[in-house]
């Protein structure tokens, strides 16, 4: 199965399985990139308005990201 069938198929779940499905490809990079997950908890442990990343944020930084 191709990438473009993959992402196909995602656009047909509903909003729990892409979820479900996000937390999943996560946990794959969680593997192949160990400082992610601490990096995520950090920030979302962050009680600080100041620091928090915005949706666009997120985007802008990851949107070229391989991993």
């Amino acid at each position: 199965m191709s990438l473009e069938n993959l992402m196909d198929e995602a656009r047909k779940l509903d909003g729990r399985e892409r979820r479900r499905l996000a937390a999943f490809l996560t946990t794959l990079r969680d593997e192949s990139e160990p400082s992610f997950a601490e990096e995520m908890a950090r920030v979302l442990d962050n009680n600080t308005p100041g620091h928090w990343f915005t949706l666009d944020d997120l985007k802008k930084r990851y949107a070229n990201d391989d991993a």
